[in-house]
């Protein structure tokens, strides 16, 4: 079951038209039409204000009775050099090393999607070498927030590029980078990246769920503060956004 046909269920238990719920988040009734049909999905906001409604919580209404499987919640922002080489040292000392290796992901998109510079792209296919292993990898991002994920590993690359071709299936962006990846505080994945060509970047992933989807985003909005990070520079487009841009 999808957010759209959880939101009818609710409803419908409540005896709530679809114009009477319209009413009471001042949208039209078609917008609940669409969101029930998944033509579209409601926003972050309107997902806090549907769990209050519905007397639900948002985790439910978002990953349904098996919440957070595939389901990825993170923050990347761009820093400096130094601000880099600081949590590396400070990593160093708090938090558990897991591992250091290079990633060369190559990320497709259907053909009829023309990128525009001006959009985000919010889903995409992914091919990443990860050393001996290739992974492929599909994202589909939802208010910059989180993301549905699902990856299976493969073992030929070379025909899978092929494969996506026949599809219709276009290469957008190469994205070349050293990772280094850390466990802080039992809770949270830390990489710290250098991208060839655009910087150094810090992504925190949440690896254990405790908590509703919002409270969890808050929390990391937190421990960037805790890091003296700057938010104004919370990366919402993604690497292959700025490759493409990079080279437009």
């Amino acid at each position: 079951m999808n957010i759209g046909k959880r939101l009818s269920s609710l409803r419908k238990k409540k005896n709530i038209t679809q114009l009477e719920l319209a009413n009471k988040l001042f949208v039209t009734d078609k917008t609940i039409s669409s969101w029930e049909s998944d033509r579209t999905e409601p926003s972050l906001e309107m997902l806090v204000k549907l769990s209050e409604i519905l007397d639900c919580s948002m985790g439910y209404l978002i990953y349904g009775d098996n919440p957070k499987n595939d389901i990825e919640t993170e923050i990347k922002i761009k820093i400096t050099k130094l601000e880099y080489e600081k949590l590396i040292n400070f990593m160093k000392n708090n938090a558990k090393f897991l591992k250091e290796n290079k990633q060369l992901d190559t990320y497709y998109q259907p053909s009829y999607r023309k990128f525009l510079n001006d959009k985000e792209i919010n889903e995409w296919l992914r091919i990443g070498e990860r050393g001996n292993k290739i992974i492929l990898n599909y994202k589909n991002w939802h208010d910059n927030m989180y993301c549905d994920e699902y990856e299976v590993e493969i073992d030929n690359s070379e025909n899978l590029d092929k494969i996506f071709s026949i599809l219709g299936l276009e290469k957008i962006a190469v994205v070349n980078k050293e990772r280094k990846t850390y466990m802080y505080l039992n809770k949270y994945e830390i990489a710290l990246d250098f991208v060839k060509d655009l910087g150094y970047f810090i992504e925190i992933e949440v690896k254990d769920y405790t908590k509703e989807l919002i409270d969890e985003y808050n929390d990391l909005l937190k421990l960037t503060k805790d890091f003296n990070l700057n938010l104004d520079n919370i990366d919402k487009r993604g690497y292959p956004y700025h490759i493409i841009y990079k080279s437009n």
